[in-house]
């Protein structure tokens, strides 16, 4: 087993680990709520215990996911798979909005009973309360989890269930406060406007999920930001470099794909050309753990003219050397 696969392996096990722990959290904290929901009968616990319902399915369904969108390419997908996490998220994110819509139908048909005088007040609401409180916790506990796990192995499936599981947070805080306010003023369309309150943040986050897996299926561009980051790298990898130029690059799932022409001195000679953009290509992909594509240019010795590269949206000037 080469090195790659067997950090391919590692990196798969140990996301797949990430998006079991949150499974299981999830499913205890939706089992609780539900009960919950039975014994109240608020609208706003029914909301949180679908959306906890639902982060099982997605934390269950992102092991499969994140298995799969690191397998090697082969010959069918020469690429590889990676795209695979980002239509994940985009499912996610059709589901979190569908809900929210569910969610706000049910809670207006509630609010329209509740007008009528046909509503019945929430039962238990303190026991209700300290429970969100602790629901609040355990989901903090599940963001910081994923979000540790994102950052590590680049994986937009565990960023967006962390993202996700963030809005948990703000949800279950604000169901506790939501039941206290209801058990001090009574008022029976609360429980129904409150809910429909949540479910648009929440079918907001939904949206913000479709935006950012839309934009890695489309090959959005780089941020600026990132692109500066490695266009100091390409500069710093040889002193022979003069610019980089055309310099293109998206990301697939966890993997990132760069292509980009550098410009040399036109005395070299073809060996010396080959090994430093050997050289080049080794140095991007262990860095930043992309597929690397490097075109060289000899340098026009009559002119200083530097390159722009339309991605930046500004002139690239001449790789600076540090002694």
């Amino acid at each position: 087993m080469t090195l790659i696969e067997d950090t391919s392996l590692s990196e798969i096990s140990g996301a797949r680990r990430a998006a079991l722990r949150a499974a299981l959290g999830a499913g205890i904290l939706a089992f609780c709520k539900l009960i919950l929901f039975f014994m109240t009968g608020s609208m706003v616990v029914a909301l949180s215990a679908w959306d906890s319902a639902l982060d099982v399915c997605v934390s269950a369904v992102n092991q499969k996911v994140v298995h799969f969108a690191r397998q090697q390419p082969d010959r069918k997908h020469p690429y590889g798979h990676g795209k695979a996490e980002s239509m994940a998220a985009l499912a996610q994110g059709a589901l979190i909005l569908g809900g929210a819509l569910l969610i706000i139908i049910s809670s207006g048909q509630k609010l329209w009973d509740a007008l009528q005088g046909k509503s019945a007040p929430v039962e238990y609401p303190w026991p209700t309360a300290a429970f969100f409180l602790v629901a609040a916790l355990a989901s903090h506990a599940i963001t910081r989890s994923l979000k540790k796990a994102s950052m590590r192995f680049n994986s937009p499936a565990l960023s967006a269930d962390s993202e996700h599981y963030r809005s948990d947070v703000i949800a279950n805080l604000a169901s506790a406060l939501s039941i206290a306010v209801i058990a001090f003023t009574q008022i029976p369309w609360l429980d129904s406007l409150l809910a429909a309150l949540f479910a648009l943040n929440i079918g907001y986050s939904g949206f913000r999920l479709l935006s950012s897996s839309t934009d890695d299926l489309l090959d959005h561009d780089l941020p600026d930001e990132f692109k500066e980051e490695i266009l100091k790298v390409i500069g710093d990898c040889n002193e022979q470099i003069i610019d980089v130029h055309n310099f293109r690059g998206r990301r697939s799932g966890h993997r990132y794909f760069f292509d980009f022409h550098i410009t040399l001195p036109s005395h070299l000679d073809f060996r010396t050309v080959h090994e430093i953009t050997e050289q080049v290509e080794e140095v991007i992909e262990h860095r930043f753990g992309a597929d690397v594509v490097v075109h060289a240019d000899p340098a026009d010795d009559s002119l200083t003219k530097v390159r722009t590269s339309p991605g930046l949206h500004r002139t690239l000037h001449p790789i600076e050397k540090t002694t």
